[in-house]
């Protein structure tokens, strides 16, 4: 099993079981799927990647959770298949698990495209990514391996033949649906009764959740992402999250604050570091600055995280474009970015 992690337990206010199953997506990052129990139809949120080991290593787990919590559940029971978002560990195995269940595949609507064509919009995706790459500074032999090691792309994973569109606010039995745009366009977070949230990717405990420029994936970007943290904030009361990744969050209400916080104090660094600098900056060039890991995933992930920043201290009149005309008449590609100057000083 996933690392010698093992599945462990929660019980809801309102009665329900939730088990937190550990899935490996790749070497470094586990991935968790979370068994409800007790609330209608058994529910499966998010089903791993459908890559590797990870279908074997949940229907382990399956085992384990009737072993030693003396479960009489069967995975033929699940009814219910809730895709947080479409990223492909956490929808990508729902293909395979049809193969063993009659469940429906929930999602938000603004994902679903992904779930039921995947690989038009890997390709599709494939083709902004690399639109956006060229406006970033990146060396051009470099776009295309940035893009293949990120792995968005056409063939990796199997397309189900429809969804259930879930909305925000619905609720299925003792689970009420949240839609947190942000992280994806249709990410979703499932309130289990008053105490518990499985939050996907929307909130992790340690490390801040990616955000896309809504440029390159509408209905993200930073202002939605910080919108859902707000809307989060206001139900969080002493619920625990149990997210995607990483370790349980016991206080969500405490990680939100801290999150939210992190994410402006990024936005200063990129205002500083623009102020700081006697020409205008790439994109490519403040992902420099700011992390230090250029390499694999994170290469694509780096440039993103930066122009969602961008895209958002634009939208508050604290950074401009400084070769806007030039971009206009087609005579440069990259994007050159300056701070604006003598704006008023506001919160970013």
């Amino acid at each position: 099993m996933c690392k010698k992690l093992l599945p462990t337990q929660f019980i809801a206010d309102t009665g329900e079981r939730i088990y937190r199953i550990p899935c490996d997506f790749h070497r470094s990052m586990t991935s968790y799927v979370h068994l409800i129990l007790g609330t209608g139809p058994a529910v499966l949120v998010d089903c791993g990647s459908g890559e590797g080991n990870c279908f074997q290593e949940i229907t382990d787990a399956f085992h384990y959770i009737r072993s030693n919590f003396h479960e009489t559940f069967d995975i033929s029971q699940i009814g219910r298949i809730i895709i947080t978002h479409a990223h492909i560990d956490h929808g990508g195995g729902a293909a395979e698990f049809l193969e063993k269940t009659s469940a429906e595949v929930m999602c938000h609507s603004y994902d679903a495209p992904v779930m039921t064509r995947y690989d038009e919009r890997a390709s599709i995706g494939n083709r902004r990514f690399s639109d956006f790459l060229k406006t970033t500074g990146t060396a051009q032999e470099l776009c295309r391996e940035i893009i293949e090691a990120f792995g968005f792309t056409p063939g990796r994973a199997k397309s189900v033949e429809k969804v259930h569109i879930l909305s925000d606010g619905e609720k299925l039995d003792n689970l009420t649906i949240h839609h947190t745009p942000g992280h994806s366009p249709g990410h979703i977070c499932i309130q289990v009764g008053n105490r518990h949230l499985i939050s996907g990717d929307h909130i992790l405990s340690k490390t801040l959740t990616p955000i896309w420029p809504e440029r390159l994936t509408p209905h993200s970007g930073m202002t939605h992402f910080l919108d859902s943290l707000d809307k989060i904030r206001r139900i969080a009361g002493h619920m625990t999250a149990l997210p995607g990744h990483e370790e349980v969050i016991p206080l969500l209400s405490v990680r939100l604050d801290m999150a939210e916080k992190s994410h402006f104090r990024r936005n200063e660094r990129v205002l500083r570091l623009l102020r700081e600098n006697e020409t205008p900056m790439t994109v490519s060039e403040l992902a420099r600055r700011m992390y230090l890991v250029q390499t694999g995933t994170w290469a694509l992930v780096t440039l993103t995280d930066i122009a969602a920043r961008i895209e958002y201290l634009e939208q508050h009149n604290l950074v401009s474009t400084a070769n806007a005309t030039a971009l206009e008449q087609e005579k440069e590609d990259i994007y050159l970015y300056q701070p604006v100057r003598h704006s008023a000083s506001r919160s970013t």
